[in-house]
């Protein structure tokens, strides 16, 4: 009776303590949205491995020219929207006295080191923006006025790129042309009330692969000017032309297309052109500027001659 009493027990014993781990690895979902007001933030500090599509061998950060010549934004690259914690502590002292390669549209424009970067925190559902630092030179000269963007020095190869204002008339008459014809055949316009307006090209650059392709790079507007409600439809065009044939005409490789009310809407803007990662890679350094909040981006052609937007930052402002 005894032994047939501890059979019974070993037996519930043993069925209690499978159930209790099969519910330990089949525990329900959590809701974050409400899980975050009962537990402690997560914190980390911008010194982690960058991930979410950065290209690594570009270094720890990206340095964004502010107002100043001397002053800058350090875009941590590890930081996007879908890669967020509740906070976030800036200070990284470790980064003062990083060299860095000051690059613009034409290329490689200077040199400088970075200086310190100020300690700054995100948290919560606030406002949020870039720490910032000082720039200084490593020569006697002043540093360079018209940079736009630096790496860690050595990271990229700069391309400079030729703009549509430095053609030749003739040149820059016929690749406007070029670009508008290509802008008026891309599929999916779901706006109706654009169809019909003419295209505008506000900034193109142009420059030339090893392979010999030359590749385009645009901003093309749309303005539909409503006395109360004025919209306007924003493109960037990527097109390529092939070497083969002086004449050959450029196609499409890639676009992306936003319109909007004039005030509302986000625009586009290359800031530099670099050779990334391994094998080198074209790839253009993007400036996506909203009304309330600014994001960076990399546009990048991989090498299957595909261009894909291969990372972008996470966006700062309100």
């Amino acid at each position: 009776m005894r032994s047939s009493i501890r059979c019974m027990a070993v037996l519930i014993a043993t069925a209690l303590c499978a159930m209790g781990c099969e519910r330990s690895h089949s525990a329900p979902t959590v809701d974050t949205t409400a899980s975050r007001a009962s537990t402690p933030p997560r914190t980390t500090r911008a010194t982690s491995v960058p991930a979410s599509g950065w290209e690594t061998s570009a270094g720890a950060v990206l340095v964004v020219r502010d107002s100043a010549p001397s002053s800058a934004f350090v875009i941590f690259p590890q930081y996007t929207d879908s890669v967020l914690p509740d906070t976030v502590r800036f200070d990284d002292a470790a980064l003062a006295g990083t060299p860095l390669d000051l690059l613009g549209r034409a290329g490689q424009v200077g040199e400088a080191r970075l200086g310190t970067v100020t300690n700054q925190e995100w948290s919560g559902s606030g406002c949020i923006e870039w720490p910032t630092a000082s720039l200084r030179t490593v020569s006697d000269t002043a540093l360079p006025p018209m940079w736009s963007v630096a790496f860690t020095a050595g990271r990229v190869q700069p391309i400079a790129l030729d703009s549509l204002e430095a053609l030749s008339r003739p040149d820059s008459a016929r690749l406007a042309a070029d670009i508008t014809r290509l802008a008026s055949a891309l599929p999916n316009d779901t706006v109706p009330a654009f169809r019909g307006v003419p295209f505008a090209v506000d900034r193109a650059y142009r420059f030339s692969l090893a392979s010999g392709v030359r590749v385009i790079v645009s901003e093309v507007v749309q303005r539909l000017n409503q006395e109360a409600n004025p919209l306007e439809q924003e493109i960037l065009l990527v097109a390529e032309r092939d070497s083969a044939g002086k004449n050959a005409r450029p196609r499409t490789v890639y676009f992306e297309r936003n319109s909007g009310s004039e005030d509302r809407l986000e625009t586009f803007d290359v800031l530099a052109a670099v050779m990334l990662g391994t094998p080198r890679r074209p790839t253009l350094v993007l400036l996506r500027e909203g009304p309330e909040t600014n994001a960076y981006a990399l546009l990048e052609r991989g090498t299957d001659g595909q261009w894909r937007l291969r990372w972008t930052s996470a966006r700062t402002g309100c």
